[in-house]
């Protein structure tokens, strides 16, 4: 402890001596005095050890020690109550040469600092006796009273300045009295609501501000807020509730908007850092459809292909909607009546695959980039034809024990895995697993229709008009002259009613989002393909051909497809590349998973994308 400097300890005695015919009063005495710390007032709680002595060094201990805990210092002064019991300050037994040793501590400390020197004890402590209560005679100076008096004794109006020092005065009643009151004194309490103005935060409220206010320290606004008028906001400032802003506000950060805010008016401005979802914030879409709003971004996770409808008016040149495309079943942008989308798409519409092979064609596969190529003939010839310059070149596989008609073939992503089904329906299919060097039989018979395998060519193999996905979940099936799609590897089926009609061959993009459809009749039919799951198709050929196969790649830029000759129908291999064009103007853009798109509204009804990526679509 660092050295204490006890002084003016001033002793006062509330004794009252009285004649033989009153009873004797107590002996405990009130001791008061003044504590600094290192030379300023001490201001906390001490312990106190007392004893007396008869001398102002050395000398003889004539008391019992008197320990007080925890006295409260304030400003240097405390007060305590001693009694050292009979026998001293009696005035018989020791005189009046009484010094009183003070040692002091840290409240509920080791060990007590003496204080030097003693102090002495002056003779009014010996009257413990009076003669008589009228010896006092006149007015008693206030300044010779000390100790407490009842509140019952104290009554009228003081004039006089009076310093309440103590911390634990209380004080009851309404206050009406008090002028003059500095209102930077109050250090605790809650002024009520109805003493503050109107546009004055409220603590723990829902606040609606309706005056043009500028805030300029750190605030935190944690509750439903309204904001009505023209705020300036210099921050930082916290915005944890659900907000309300309906005003032009001007925001200049760095500022948290951690809350469900609504910014109302379109005319607020944001000049700072800020910080979570940005100005535009994104929100989770599990399902399939979703009405947009104007500077909103949609994150899709569905399975399933989802519709988003572009915002409609009042719209503004500034006005932002995004889509992500984070789910595996693909998405649309779809736009109103009277709206268009323009940009950099890929157009099914400007595809016309070029025929490179003449001849009748049962099926045809591809690798996933389209340069290994495989075809089969159910009449023309036997065993399996092979281009590994995306069909620029064509010439029979001369594998060993490859012979025979065969009616479809398949093959994995790389073009290593080859499947080819012979014609009827009781042969087994054969499988080569070096790109066609060398084949063998499956446990796996004919069926009579298209086959296709999974991206790895060895997980699975469907054998019943099938086209699927990489990885065999998303899938688009052929039943008679109807296209149907899975997104759950088959477990669940939908129909595609905008189909052509007459249908005889299927292929499919990874997403099933793309197809491919060859139609057929007794004149032939053309080759239609849909960039959006169906619902709208374009015809990619002029003239009548007997579709017999078709092949997508997984992103649906490729395309290739098979004819037989029939008569005077011609047969042959085409194949086909997807290739976005500038300023293609579109009612609906549709992306996989892992596209995305930031359209702008610009005016006239019309919307442009101003950032994406991966492929998008118009059809």
């Amino acid at each position: 402890m660092k050295q204490h400097v006890l002084s003016r300890l001033l002793p006062v005695v509330l004794f009252l001596t009285a004649a033989s015919n009153l009873s004797a009063q107590g002996t405990a005495i009130s001791y008061q005095g003044q504590l600094s710390v290192a030379g300023s007032p001490a201001n906390t709680n001490y312990d106190f050890r007392f004893a007396v002595y008869d001398a102002v060094t050395n000398g003889n201990r004539v008391s019992i020690w008197l320990t007080n805990s925890a006295v409260p210092v304030a400003n240097g002064l405390f007060s305590v109550t001693l009694d050292f019991g009979t026998n001293v300050f009696n005035g018989t037994d020791n005189g009046s040469n009484d010094w009183m040793d003070v040692g002091v501590r840290a409240a509920g400390g080791a060990s007590f600092t003496v204080l030097t020197p003693r102090q002495p004890i002056l003779p009014v402590p010996y009257a413990l006796f009076a003669t008589s209560a009228s010896n006092l005679l006149g007015s008693l100076a206030a300044t010779q009273i000390f100790g407490s008096l009842p509140s019952s004794v104290l009554s009228g109006a003081y004039s006089n300045a009076v310093n309440f020092v103590n911390g634990s005065n209380s004080f009851a009643g309404n206050g009406a009295g008090l002028t003059n009151l500095n209102a930077s004194s109050l250090a605790s309490g809650t002024v009520a609501d109805i003493r503050l103005s109107s546009n004055v935060a409220l603590l723990n409220q829902s606040q609606t501000y309706t005056g043009n206010n500028t805030l300029i320290g750190s605030n935190t606004f944690a509750g439903n807020n309204l904001l009505t008028a023209s705020n300036k906001f210099t921050g930082p400032v916290s915005f944890t509730g659900t907000n309300t802003f309906t005003a032009s506000n001007t925001f200049s950060g760095p500022d948290y908007f951690t809350g469900v805010n609504t910014f109302t008016n379109f005319s607020n401005s944001f000049q700072g850092s800020f910080f979570g979802n940005g100005l535009v914030g994104w929100q989770l879409v599990s399902g399939t459809s979703q009405q947009a709003a104007r500077d909103n971004g949609y994150m899709l996770t569905s399975a399933g292909f989802t519709t988003v409808t572009l915002p409609t008016s009042p719209l503004n040149s500034v006005d932002i909607v995004r889509l992500s495309g984070a789910g595996p079943g693909g998405w649309r942008a779809m736009a109103n009546n009277g709206q268009s989308i323009i940009g950099n798409f890929a157009s099914f519409s400007n595809c016309f695959p070029a025929e490179v092979n003449y001849g009748s064609f049962t099926g045809i596969a591809a690798s996933a980039d389209g340069v290994h190529m495989f075809a089969v003939s159910a009449t023309s010839f036997t065993g399996v034809y092979a281009s590994a310059d995306s069909g620029a070149t064509w010439s029979l596989i001369p594998a060993v024990n490859l012979t025979g008609y065969f009616l479809s073939v398949a093959c994995s992503a790389n073009g290593r895995i080859v499947y080819a089904e012979p014609t009827g329906t009781s042969a087994h299919i054969m499988a080569s697993g070096d790109g066609g060097t060398t084949w063998g039989t499956i446990n796996a018979t004919a069926t009579g229709n298209a086959i296709a395998c999974t991206a790895d060519g060895t997980t699975k193999l469907f054998a019943s008009d099938y086209a699927c996905s990489g990885n065999g979940n998303y899938l688009a099936k052929l039943t008679g002259t109807t296209i149907s799609y899975s997104t759950n590897a088959g477990s669940t089926w939908f129909a595609l009613p905008n189909a052509p009609a007459n249908i005889t061959c299927v292929a499919a993009s990874s997403d099933c989002t793309r197809l491919l459809a060859g139609t057929s009749g007794s004149t032939g039919g053309l080759l239609y393909a849909s960039a959006d799951l169906g619902s709208t198709w374009s015809a990619l050929t002029v003239t009548n051909q007997i579709w017999s196969g078709a092949w997508m790649s997984p992103d649906g830029t490729k395309l290739a497809a098979s004819a037989t000759t029939s008569g005077v129908i011609g047969g042959g291999l085409f194949y086909g590349t997807v290739i976005p064009q500038p300023n293609t103007i579109a009612t609906n853009i549709v992306g996989s998973q892992g596209s995305a798109v930031e359209l702008q509204y610009i005016g006239n009804n019309q919307f442009m994308p101003v950032s994406s990526t991966g492929i998008l679509w118009a059809n």
